[in-house]
Formats: structure tokens, sequence, C-alpha cells
């Protein structure tokens, strides 16, 4: 095994006693050499060890466990990455509810902690018949040259495994860090030994959780950051959107642990009542997930909320599934120097000009797969959502106007309508082209661009001149009348009225007697519908019926 310094006789003999240690089937291929991770791809340090769950493999960084003085913990390494497949977590899912959970106790932690939770429950069990190897770990990554002097939280997560393995004080925290860190923060050896005690002694994990969150939020010198990532501390895969979705939604299943531990002493009344909406819970369980996938998750996690929302208020799903959007090859024609080589077909070449395809290929262009008709008398549908500073971006808060064009898009497209949006605010708008799909259009009218309000009334119009007889709904509140106060836009709404299927002007206004003064022109034309609602709370139900009223047929 090239520059491990392990040859593949020791590095299987100690995967045979990691696997003995554990007495249970393992479907896991033996330990490979650590490939380098690209930091800017992963946001992530090197770890020691890690599963691949998707390859279903174990990464070891051999040359990083010499460097550490511990080349003979190869074993004591394995059997801890082994215990968090076959024991701790069980799944994703439950380390996904940790984060949540975690997230809703210590709002503003950015490094979550749930790893080191799980290697408090690992190590124990490891540590029976391994102890001094683990320790060997922990104190090479402490010598290691240039590593920063341990965190508080660091130095008690130490001091736990010297109370739990009957070792001297000063054997893995730092012998320098000892009265500092008693003076900073006096009872310090006697919590970690009542903490050894009572952790390991809770039977129920969410109660366990609980306690191992209260007692460690003392050691953390900032929320924004819990300190450098921990040795053993980054193999465990994170939980993907289907976890974190499943995670936001158990709430419920935490209310007697929460309960238990108040009546403890472990948390405050504050803390063990505190509840918040789905989208702040969203917002802080992917606070601390590197690199650009908290944005990718967030948005995803956000859209699913939406979509429960949208399910509550519409009912009716499609008739047969659709495939939206797609593409189609042509028929294949002989690829000539000079087009577009993306649109060779290597498989059909392959197949058809054996050992000439690469000499003689075959191209073949995409073209739009038309989607199936849609019912008869559905419309095309065109949205405008006011999306200015009056109203929260919907990522971070319910919009309630967001959640109207939601309805509004999913009716049409549940019926194989389709479905044109514009999102405004006082800037360029943004334009959709016409969309198929639930989730493209979802994802779309989810952007916010805030500021103030100013409706788009030219894009109304040349969109009216462009594609007439569409259903087009403009959805505001009270600003929207003094756009319509500016010189010529009322004229210009009319004219576009006029141009179009139908054109509702959907508003949260308390007093709709003043808009039915101020649309006076355009309520005489019989293609033009005012719609109001006094409560941000009525436009869901009020698209939902809305709906109803424009596209049943």
């Amino acid at each position: 095994m090239r520059g491990s310094a392990f040859t593949p006789e020791e590095v299987e003999h100690c995967w045979r006693e990691a696997l003995a240690l554990w007495d249970m089937r393992v479907q896991l291929s033996p330990p490979a050499p650590h490939l380098p991770f690209h930091p800017e791809e992963r946001g992530l340090s090197e770890p020691l060890a890690y599963i691949d769950l998707v390859k279903r493999q174990v990464f070891v960084n051999f040359e990083l466990l010499v460097d550490l003085g511990a080349r003979d913990s190869l074993t004591a390494v394995l059997a801890h990455e082994i215990g968090h497949h076959v024991r701790f977590p069980h799944t994703l899912g439950w380390d996904a509810e940790l984060r949540v959970l975690e997230q809703r106790l210590l709002p503003g932690l950015k490094q979550s902690l749930t790893n080191l939770y799980f290697d408090l429950q690992v190590n124990e069990y490891v540590g029976r018949t391994h102890a001094p190897a683990l320790c060997a770990v922990y104190q090479g990554f402490l010598r290691r040259p240039g590593s920063a002097p341990p965190s508080p939280l660091f130095c008690f997560y130490l001091a736990l495994y010297e109370e739990l393995w009957g070792l001297p004080p000063g054997h893995l925290v730092p012998a320098e860090r000892l009265a500092p860190l008693e003076e900073a923060y006096p009872g310090t050896r006697a919590e970690a030994r009542v903490f050894a005690q009572t952790f390991y002694s809770l039977s129920e994990p969410r109660e366990q959780f609980l306690y191992f969150c209260a007692t460690f939020i003392r050691y953390l010198d900032s929320l924004d950051n819990a300190g450098p990532t921990l040795p053993l501390g980054g193999d465990i895969p994170l939980p993907d959107e289907a976890d974190l979705d499943a995670a936001v939604q158990s709430g419920g299943r935490w209310d007697d642990a929460l309960a238990k531990a108040k009546e403890r002493g472990w948390l405050t009344e504050s803390q063990a009542t505190r509840e918040e909406d789905p989208l702040t819970t969203i917002s802080r369980a992917t606070n601390h997930l590197p690199g650009k996938g908290q944005g990718e998750v967030r948005r995803a996690l956000v859209g699913r909320y939406y979509r429960r929302l949208v399910d509550a208020h519409v009912l009716r799903l499609p008739t047969a599934p659709t495939n939206p959007e797609p593409s189609l090859r042509t028929t294949p024609a002989e690829w000539e120097h000079g087009d577009d080589p993306s649109s060779i077909d290597w498989t059909l070449t392959v197949l058809s000009r054996g050992p000439l395809a690469a000499v003689s290929p075959l191209r073949r262009d995409l073209e739009v797969d038309v989607p199936p008709a849609s019912e008869p008398g559905i419309p095309a549908l065109e949205l405008y959502l006011d999306t200015s500073g009056s109203m929260p971006n919907p990522q971070t808060q319910l919009n309630a106007m967001t959640l109207a064009a939601q309805v509004l898009s999913a009716s049409a497209l549940r019926k194989q309508g389709r479905v044109r949006a514009v999102v405004y605010s006082d800037g360029p708008p943004l334009e959709s082209g016409w969309m198929y799909s639930e989730d493209t259009a979802r994802e779309f009218l989810l952007q916010f661009i805030g500021g103030g309000t100013q409706f788009p009334i030219e894009r109304l119009t040349e969109s009216a001149q462009q594609t007439p007889d569409v259903l087009r709904v403009l959805i505001s509140d009270s600003d929207f009348l003094s756009n319509m106060s500016a010189p010529g836009a009322l004229k210009q709404l009319v004219e576009a009225t006029r141009r179009s299927r139908l054109l509702v002007v959907f508003l949260a206004l308390p007093d709709a007697q003043a808009a039915r003064r101020v649309f006076a022109p355009a309520l005489a034309d019989r293609r033009f519908r005012l719609v109001t609602v006094a409560w941000m709370s009525d436009f869901g139900p009020m698209a939902a019926a809305l709906s109803r009223a424009l596209l049943e047929t």
C-alpha cells in the first residue's frame, strides 16, 4: 500500500479485529486509502477516517494516522467507524432530527455537535477494550505542529473520557489547560464526572441528547462557532434534504422528552417550550451546512414546505403522470466538421458504425417534446407576483402572496396547463418562460427582490399584445393602487384586459370600495375581475377558490 506505512496484511488483520469487536454482519468493503478532498468542493477539513455509504467503502488517512504517532490505533479507528455504521446513528434521518432540535436549543450554532454526541456513544463501547488506542489518536492531534490550543469545549470533551476510562487529569487534557479551564469554568472536573455517570445511564435517546446539549452549551465560547473540527468528528455523512424535511416535521415527538428535561432542570422554561415556524426551523437547520450545499438544501426544503401548503388548498391531483419540459432527439444525420460536437450521439454511433464510430459519427439534435394537451378549456396562465419589501422573503417567512401564486400555478399545471410568471418589485422584473412543471414553477415563484413596488405595466401591455387570449392574474397589495394612479397606467391596464381572456387583479386590501372606484374604467369590461382579501392569511384559501372559479371545466 504505497505511502501508507501499512501492509495489506496489517490492514486486513485490523479490519477483522474491528469487525469482531461489534460482532455484527457488516456489508462494507475493507479499508482503502483516503483520497484528498478538494476544499472548495466539500468545505471540509481532511478527516482521519470515514465511510462512503454510497460506495459502502471505509476510507482511512493512513499517513495522518502515522504522523499522529498512533500507528497502533488502526483497529480502534476502524472499530469507531464501524460503530457509526452499525449502531450510532441508526439512520441519517435520526441524525437530521437531532440537528433540527439542536438548532432549536442552541440558535445561532454554526457547527453542529451531533457527531460529537455520536462519538461519545461509539467511544464508550470501543474504549472498553481499546481506550489507550483512542487516547493515542487524541493526544496525537493535540501534538500536531501548528495546531491551535484546544477550545474549552474540546477540553471538557477530553475530560469526559478521562473520567470514563479512569484516567488522571491531564492525561488527555493538556496539563497547562487544567488550571485556566477550572478558573474560567468552575467545577469542570466535577461536572465531567457527573456527566459520565449520567449520560450513559439514560436509556431514552431523546433524553440523552437533551442532557448532552444542556451540558455542552456552557463550554461554547460563541454560538457562532463551536471551534475547530474535532478529531474523528467529521466522519458521518450529512443528512440529505429528505431527511431534514422529515425532521422539520418531527417536533411533536420531542414533547415528552422536553418536559422531562425541564423537570430535571436541564432546560429552562423558554428552551423547553420554544416553538417556531417551519421556515425559521429550516433556516437554522441548514446554517451549519458547508459551502453552496447550504443554499441548495435550504431552497429544496422551503420548496417542500410550500408544496405541502399548496396541497392543503389544491385537492385535485393530475389525472395522469406528466413528463414536463422534455426534449427528444431527432432522426440521425451525418456529423460534419463545424457542427456542434455536443450533438453527436455516441451511443447510436458506436452501435451502428462499430470501429468506424470515431471517424464517422452521427448527430441528433434535440427538439422540444410538446407536453400532452391540457384539459379542454384550460387557458394559459400568466402570473404577476409582487415581491416588494412590504412582504417577507418567502425563503425565511411565510409570504401569503407567494403562496397564492403557488396555489394558482399548481392548479393550472395539475390540469396539464402551462404557466408563465413575472416576479417584480421596483427594478427590472424577473421573467420565466412557459413552465409545465410544478417544481420549476415553485422554484421560480420563491424568488424575492424586495424594495418598493413598481408594477411593470409596460411588460403587461407587451405580453398582452404578443400572446392574447391568456388568463392573467396580478397579485399585490394596496401599493398597486398607487401604481395605477400614474399617468396612462390605468389606460394600459384596460388595453391589456381587452387582449386577455380574463385579467384578475388580486389584492390584499381592507377597503374594496376604494379599489372599485380606482378600477371603474376596467370594471366596465366583462374580462376584468377585482378580487380582494382583508387579511393576508386569506390569500391562500381565496387563491384556491379563485382557481376553482377560473379553471374548473
